[in-house]
């Protein structure tokens, strides 16, 4: 394929920068959690995978809806002191949440160790209690990162941490193999982040002041933040309420194998970049009442996601044994089932998307779906759980991951003006579905037959998902990079 003749430039450019330099990143945090995962005791492992569900709780909790909000208030005011005031004093309170956040998970030691039945995580917690605050610092300043035309730098900030991550890591499970210093680097690295990120901001003339902090302005940033808050902090509980379930009903060991089968994977690495480049062009629209520029932007969007994130999940799903056995070792290879089960789950997370209800701050909707969606959540968890076993969870993660999705299609339709039917090419994603249907069906079987014959499994994987990306790249390749095309051409208009 010709990239000169493609010209992709402007938004699909940055993306793509983006997704490659994502790959490699992603690449490097693969390498360390199959380190983590062979290098530390199943136990250790089971107590480091406890403090890092606690920071992704309360990290998400203490965000508090605030990263939307930046967004939402940086390119809704107009440059100067009333902007500045706004963004200083959503940073303001975003470290008073995190910080009461803090103080609380410390005095909580006793009975978070007597839930997770494990009184080594007491000793750790300390990092569930200040991980959160910064990386909730770091997010919402890759927002303001991002809005100053710095999405490039962000790129390559990114590989380079993940870098410094991996070397931290080579040392510490050849060295000393303990999770307290996987802790403190990443506490390490944070602080260095935050501090790189406010330099640049600095000389971009965009400033995060103390003095600028105005409590006036406290009421209209709740108004938004606060139902976006609800909905993120309900969407966390409902990602990690299985892992909560089982570390109630089962042991830490346990609880290590059901955290590797359902990490989430970077399926969607380049959604993430397209939405990353394309939110501010979306948000522009929506504000501006331009609803069919807003929906053909986010039509190109969907279909750029569901080929790319469908190629990487079905050729995942193809090779699955040995895609889990490479990525966390023979270790946990139990969890074959619950690893497949949640590829479907990554699959599907693209109708998730809340990017059109936050830019039209169509929060509290936002917030019932996600209260629905929990209380039901816990529901299937149990049931399931008793019907089904150690799956159960994860299938029911899977049910709500589709009927949310089906949901915010439908909404996101509606405050654009546009039936669902206008977001998608039916004809094209029947078309692609039953091709990757039949093509992961056939190569799953040639997988199998090569693993009778003892092929050595990084062949067989290496053999069937780089078989599989080739026939879909021919069949769909074209399409993709003429998607990419339009989405340059819509974005230029903005």
């Amino acid at each position: 394929m010709d990239m000169k003749r493609l010209n992709l430039k402007g938004a699909s450019s940055d993306a793509i920068l983006l997704t490659f330099i994502k790959l490699v990143t992603t690449a490097l945090g693969l390498a360390i959690t199959r380190l983590l995962a062979e290098y530390l005791s199943v136990y250790e492992y089971g107590t480091y995978s406890q403090i890092m569900l606690l920071v992704s709780t309360i990290s998400s909790i203490t965000m508090f809806g605030m990263m939307d909000g930046v967004n939402f208030f940086y390119a809704g005011k107009p440059a100067g002191e009333e902007r500045e005031s706004y963004i200083a004093t959503i940073f303001a309170l975003q470290c008073t949440f995190s910080t009461v956040a803090g103080c609380v998970v410390m005095a909580m030691e006793g009975p978070l160790c007597d839930y997770f039945e494990n009184a080594d995580a007491g000793k750790l917690l300390i990092f569930a209690a200040l991980l959160p605050l910064l990386q909730n610092v770091m997010g919402m300043s890759q927002v303001l990162f991002v809005a100053v035309g710095k999405a490039r730098l962000l790129a390559f900030r990114n590989l380079a941490v993940s870098l410094i991550r991996l070397v931290a890591v080579l040392i510490v499970v050849w060295v000393v193999q303990s999770a307290v210093v996987v802790l403190i680097t990443s506490l390490l690295l944070d602080i260095g982040q935050i501090a790189f990120f406010w330099l640049i901001l600095r000389k971009n003339n965009c400033r995060i002041r103390l003095q600028q902090v105005n409590p006036r302005l406290l009421a209209g940033i709740l108004r938004y933040c606060a139902p976006m808050a609800i909905y993120i902090i309900i969407s966390t509980l409902n990602r990690d309420l299985d892992k909560y379930f089982v570390s109630m009903v089962t042991d830490t060991e346990t609880l290590a194998l059901y955290a590797n089968a359902s990490k989430q994977l970077p399926f969607d690495i380049l959604m993430a970049s397209f939405c990353t480049v394309l939110v501010p062009h979306i948000t522009r629209y929506i504000s501006e009442k331009s609803n069919e520029k807003a929906a053909g932007l986010y039509k190109l969007f969907l279909e750029i996601t569901y080929i790319s994130t469908g190629v990487l999940c079905c050729a995942a799903l193809a090779a699955a044994p040995q895609l889990m056995k490479l990525l966390y070792s023979n270790k946990y290879t139990e969890g074959l089932s619950i690893f497949c089960v949640y590829i479907f789950v990554d699959l599907l997370r693209f109708t998730n998307i809340t990017l059109v209800l936050s830019a039209a701050g169509r929060t509290r909707r936002l917030m019932l779906v996600g209260a629905g969606s929990l209380l039901l959540n816990a529901v299937l968890n149990v049931v399931f759980y008793h019907w089904m076993g150690l799956i159960g969870p994860a299938v029911a993660t899977l049910v709500i991951t589709v009927g949310v999705g089906m949901l915010m299609l439908y909404y996101s339709a509606g405050i654009m003006g546009v039936g669902l039917s206008r977001l998608f090419d039916w004809k094209y994603l029947l078309l692609f579905v039953a091709e990757s249907a039949v093509l992961t069906v056939l190569l799953n079987l040639v997988q199998q037959y090569l693993e009778k014959l003892d092929v050595h499994y990084f062949v067989i994987l290496m053999f069937i998902a780089g078989l599989y990306a080739m026939i879909m790249a021919l069949l769909n390749g074209k399409r993709l990079f003429r998607d990419m095309k339009r989405v340059n051409g819509v974005s230029h208009n903005a």
